[in-house]
């Protein structure tokens, strides 16, 4: 790779869990080397790290096993002292996480599960469509204690208490009197938002439709535009067609490339609940979609042109941030952004389906832009 990108990245200075998780995707992309090749490269190593966990791994906020660290990073291609580097900032970040909070005696322990997580810790849940690479992405060599989840959601939540048997009516009288308050306060509110006043009284228009309508019109409809990243807006930098700056690989990839005489032209286009197409129309080629690579559901998976399908991780939601939008696609809710972050500001520079920061470099500007002078195929 040329300039900052010949050498892997480093896990010091990381200060998060979700910084370290995103390091070790850098490292994985650095590397240049699928889930099964870095099976491959840890099986010659003497370790065993199956294509499960690795996803697994890099799909989750917790940190992961010492020993899936250790056995990554030789996979990746580093020596052992690199290897030992990282374990050592595993180390520094699990120390500096928050006790658990104190549980009262005889509670289950489905009670102190976060909300949302599997109530037996054999419940996997099924990889996604198009993971090859990971059937199965809570594998069991997978570290992740509840006590982390926990102690982040709710630092300075009170002990359980055990559970009271019986009904409490009390409080399912005053549950029941909220509703009635709630249902009245609707029904009083419908005649002003939907119809006609008792009357013959007109109703002004209604708030809740305005707001609806003004983020509507926000998002940029169907048409032809400069899809710009803002952190490179005064750069005349667009996304357009690229090769890998590695040269791992030579397919067409999602890059930042000059504005001026850009191809190939993108066109946006509406596929229903609130999604975008993206398309590349190329004078050559013909028409393409962005797609994240095998729909992977995971960070640092490259953005490229593929043939235009429909599927789930070849659409796109915009969400307003500022003066232009964040775009998740649609099977990760994950953000798409710079490859190598906010900082990498040159021509070249590759798109990636990122974990969300909320920098510059995952927000995009819709500039409209001249339909093609050729006849798109």
């Amino acid at each position: 790779m040329a300039g900052p990108f010949d050498a892997p990245p480093q896990p010091d200075g990381l200060t998060t869990t979700a910084e370290f998780v995103a390091a070790l995707g850098s490292l994985r992309q650095w590397s240049g080397r699928t889930f099964r090749q870095l099976t491959a490269a840890a099986k010659a190593n003497g370790d065993a790290l199956p294509a499960s966990t690795i996803a697994g791994a890099l799909g989750r906020v917790t940190l992961p096993r010492e020993e899936f660290v250790a056995a990554f990073v030789r996979a990746c291609g580093l020596g052992e002292a690199e290897s030992v580097r990282w374990v050592a900032a595993r180390k520094r970040l699990a120390a500096e996480m928050p006790p658990l909070p104190s549980v009262a005696p005889g509670d289950p322990a489905d009670r102190v599960r976060p909300p949302g997580s599997p109530a037996r810790p054999e419940s996997h849940a099924p990889a996604g469509p198009g993971d090859r690479d990971a059937p199965d992405r809570d594998g069991p060599d997978q570290d992740t204690p509840d006590r982390h989840v926990l102690a982040r959601s709710a630092p300075d939540s009170p002990p359980l208490r055990a559970a009271r048997r019986g009904p409490q009516w009390p409080a399912l009288v005053g549950v029941g009197a909220g509703v009635l308050l709630v249902l009245f306060a609707v029904v009083s509110v419908l005649p002003s938002l939907y119809g006609p006043q008792p009357g013959g009284g007109t109703p002004g228009p209604s708030p809740f439709r305005a707001a609806a309508t003004s983020l509507n019109d926000r998002v940029p409809s169907n048409g032809w535009y400069h899809m710009v990243p803002a952190h490179v807006a005064e750069g005349g930098l667009c996304i357009g067609e690229g090769r890998e700056r590695s040269g791992k690989t030579d397919r067409p990839l999602a890059v930042q490339r000059p504005c001026a005489g850009l191809v190939p032209d993108t066109f946006l286009r509406a596929v229903g609940d609130g999604a975008r197409q993206i398309e590349w129309h190329h004078p050559v080629e013909g028409v393409g979609c962005l797609t994240v690579d095998e729909a992977l559901k995971t960070p640092n998976a490259l953005i490229a042109p593929a043939e235009c399908t429909g599927a789930p991780h070849q659409q796109f939601l915009l969400k307003p941030a500022g003066s232009g939008f964040v775009v998740h696609p649609v099977h990760s809710g994950l953000c798409v952004g710079a490859l190598y972050g906010e900082s990498d500001m040159r021509a070249g520079a590759e798109i990636a389906q990122k974990t969300c920061t909320g920098r510059h470099d995952q927000v995009f500007l819709f500039r409209p832009a001249p339909a093609p002078t050729w006849t798109p195929r």
